[in-house]
């Protein structure tokens, strides 16, 4: 569930899960595969910037688009993508999360503001599942205390001690969100991500659910689908105070939207999720089946295979269009249009 300080006005908004695909196949970028380093630093100096030690493995291996496997050292290839000759200072794994996470398995991709950081405690707590997160830091006073916040967050929050990679971003540009985004992706320890708002409250046990579906693992371990996640909203801010109270399930979803307690997510604005046809979602049992239909602003929640997708739009600055930059580039690399029964 979240709050939209946008355009609804702080309106509360969940997502419950469905498994509805959509098939891209995922162009040949190179990104890593094994082998990241972490790193920690415990206090926010730019000299820490440049004593940032290495303390899991030293290299690190990608695919190209000829299925051909490189290896190079984990500190060449920091020093290039990380050093001070960027505008902006890129600190991987600020906090590394104490689980060992499995290859299959799906880590939530997520930004994060210094407002929104007690969202990101609840959803490790409700997810229990990797979750990769850019946190952005301003070259100022705000900045200093959006990392109180954060380290005295962490230190509250068992599951986010357990779950959840903090990734820092450091400069004097606001709301760079598809760079964020790529950060949080680049550095996500499993084979599938999830792309997916902070604000919002998985109400079923989406991990689960996926894992442990056969052709839904099937699909994403192809590389040549997205699965997609119907989001709902409640119709009265008042509704969706309480997350407690959010259904629980697919049934009690449907009882909720026939008494207009929630609708599709930004109804006001059809052509971002109304391709997911909802309609048909609420009528179907629990199978897959394909989005036939996409419009140019279409930006769903999805799950996917990490290696060799594409990368959000980093031009984008700012609200408006940014993640339905990154749904394009998925649409773009080629999507089939096979049915699934």
């Amino acid at each position: 569930m979240s709050t939209d300080s946008m355009k609804r006005k702080n309106y509360k908004w969940f997502a419950l899960i469905a498994l509805l695909s959509v098939f891209a196949l995922l162009s040949k970028y190179c990104r890593p595969t094994t082998g990241y380093s972490y790193y920690r630093r415990d206090v926010f100096d730019e000299e820490d910037i440049v004593d940032l030690e290495t303390t899991n493995t030293t290299m690190i291996s990608w695919t190209d688009r000829n299925n051909a496997t490189h290896e190079m050292p984990i500190e060449a290839i920091l020093s290039k993508s990380f050093s001070y000759s960027g505008q902006s200072k890129i600190i991987p794994y600020y906090y590394k999360a104490e689980m060992d996470m499995e290859s299959k398995d799906i880590t939530i991709v997520t930004l994060v503001t210094r407002n929104r950081i007690p969202n990101l405690a609840r959803l490790a707590k409700k997810y229990k599942g990797p979750i990769s997160t850019t946190i952005h830091i301003s070259d100022d006073e705000e900045g200093e205390y959006t990392l109180e916040v954060l380290e005295d967050t962490i230190e509250k929050s068992s599951e986010m001690r357990k779950y959840v990679d903090v990734h820092i971003v450091r400069d004097e540009f606001d709301r760079e969100l598809n760079l964020w985004r790529n950060v949080a992706k680049l550095f996500a320890r499993t084979d599938y991500v999830m792309l997916l708002d902070i604000d919002f409250y998985p109400c079923s046990n989406l991990r689960d659910n996926v894992l442990n579906n056969p052709k839904a693992m099937s699909l994403l371990e192809s590389g040549e689908a997205a699965l997609v996640i119907p989001a709902f909203e409640f119709s009265k801010q008042q509704d969706g105070l309480d997350y407690r109270t959010f259904p629980k399930n697919k049934q009690e979803l449907i009882m909720a939207y026939q008494d207009n307690k929630v609708e599709m997510f930004h109804s006001f604005w059809l052509p971002g999720h109304a391709p997911t046809d909802y309609d048909r979602w609420m009528s179907t049992d629990d199978s897959i089946y394909q989005v036939t239909t996409y419009q140019h602003s279409y930006e769903p929640y999805v799950i996917f295979k990490n290696q060799g997708s594409p990368w959000c739009d980093e031009r984008f600055a700012g609200y408006g269009s940014n993640k339905a930059a990154c749904l394009y580039e998925l649409y773009i690399s080629g999507t089939k249009q096979d049915k699934l029964r």
